[in-house]
């Protein structure tokens, strides 16, 4: 089974962060954020994890768990 990394459910539209600035915000790759936004992001660097776990907390306005941003593939 294939885990991904699911940002849609804090990165709302209402949100209004484009990627661009969640780029300048975090120093993360345009593509790594647009497929965690997405959820699409199935792997990453431990440190990428941690930045969009922290991005994810920010958006929600309180502490996100890891378990809170993964997905499982249902394919």
């Amino acid at each position: 089974m294939v885990k991904y990394i699911d940002l849609s459910k804090f990165w709302t539209e209402e949100k209004d962060l484009s990627i661009e600035t969640a780029h300048e915000k975090t120093g993360l790759n345009r593509r790594t954020l647009s497929s965690a936004k997405k959820g699409l992001l199935d792997r990453c660097q431990i440190d990428t994890l941690f930045k969009l776990k922290d991005l994810a907390s920010d958006l929600a306005g309180r502490e996100v768990s890891f378990d809170e941003i993964f997905k499982d593939d249902q394919a």
